[in-house]
């Protein structure tokens, strides 16, 4: 008799695990299997932009998982709780989950919001509550991923996201300027700029952003100079370009490294701190 009792126990444990162990292996591959066409879709369509894609994507992984882990857990607690009860207590329960989450439902909330209305996307170069800037990595349902400049990984709970600086809205503007010594003469100076904007022009052709036509929407150009008071060390000038936000980092610095080098070929003075000393008698 106690044999029989035995066996059937642990065939009912084995049954219990098995039946656990098969949820969770549906479950896994099935949202895998989602996944796995998701991408291919995005792959072989041009229907969303990139960085839309992979947002998705980021978000589709991040939830599957969530979804996963719930499915793998009523499965399990099924063998001990009727779901019928939980189902009828549903609304105290509700209300007690809801004081205890308050947070977890206002971070699932925002980032509901930051998905669908776009203010985020993966690899968006961003500022979050005007801390130190860095590029999205991750972003789900209830933090977004930050790595930061430096290569630190900063986590930011969505709930918490009060301000958002994006520096990839589809385009980027290059404003870059440069401040000479008074000595100079400004003639020399604008043309030279000129010079490195037309030398910009060819060398960034596949960065700049264009309209739907074709036609860039605005090359590099002498943007001018500042009021004679902007800079007491010297002339403040500018030049300006409008490139495709994916592009700006490399634009950017590009675009320093060859307005240093110019104005170093044309020995062109910058300010300088003069310091004057005198002996007391």
């Amino acid at each position: 008799m106690l044999e029989t009792i035995v066996s059937l126990k642990l065939s009912e444990v084995k049954t219990y695990i098995l039946s656990v162990v098969t949820a969770f292996l549906i479950s896994y591959f099935g949202f895998a299997l989602i996944r796995y066409f998701l991408h291919q879709f995005f792959k072989r369509t041009s229907f969303i932009e990139e960085k839309k894609e992979q947002t998705i994507e980021t978000v589709v992984k991040n939830t599957s998982r969530y979804a996963t882990l719930m499915i793998v857990l009523l499965v399990a607690i099924n063998r001990f709780i009727d779901l019928k009860q939980i189902l009828v207590a549903g609304g105290v329960i509700g209300i007690i989950v809801g004081f205890g989450a308050q947070s977890a439902i206002k971070d699932f909330l925002y980032g509901f919001f930051f998905l669908f209305e776009g203010q985020l996307k993966k690899g968006d170069f961003v500022s979050i509550n005007n801390e130190q800037a860095g590029t999205v990595e991750d972003l789900g349902f209830r933090v977004v991923s930050i790595r930061l400049t430096d290569g630190k990984l900063m986590t930011v709970s969505n709930g918490e996201v009060r301000k958002i600086i994006n520096g990839n809205v589809h385009h980027r503007r290059i404003f870059e300027s440069v401040i000479v010594d008074f000595q100079e003469n400004p003639t020399r100076i604008k043309v030279l700029l000129e010079e490195l904007c037309e030398e910009l022009n060819e060398l960034h052709i596949e960065y700049f952003l264009r309209h739907p036509h074709g036609e860039i929407v605005e090359p590099y150009h002498y943007w001018g100079l500042s009021s004679l008071d902007a800079s007491p060390f010297g002339f403040k000038f500018s030049i300006v370009g409008t490139v495709h936000d994916v592009h700006y980092l490399k634009a950017a610095q590009e675009t320093k490294f060859l307005l240093a080098k110019k104005l170093h070929e044309a020995d062109v003075s910058l300010p300088s701190v003069r310091a004057v000393y005198t002996k007391s008698m």
